[in-house]
């Protein structure tokens, strides 16, 4: 049986340093963005993360990024 995968979207996700808990460990929140379009390049998503994360008071310390399709029969 033939499947076709059919792009839906992406979601990135900034996650930032936020302070630290009260043991001392560094204490981390997520940015999420849904409904980014699946045609961005993973350049595009980097430039973006690193513009978003420039607005932030927090400092970055990774990107994510999380593409969803669904699957139909062909």
């Amino acid at each position: 049986m033939a499947v076709n995968k059919v792009p839906q979207g992406a979601v990135m996700s900034i996650k930032v340093q936020a302070g630290l808990t009260t043991a001392g460990a560094p204490a981390y929140k997520t940015l999420r963005f849904s409904s980014v379009k699946s045609s961005a390049t993973d350049a595009d998503f980097y430039e973006i993360a690193n513009a978003v994360a420039g607005l932030q008071s927090y400092p970055m310390t990774g990107i994510e990024r999380i593409d969803t399709a669904n699957l139909v029969n062909a």
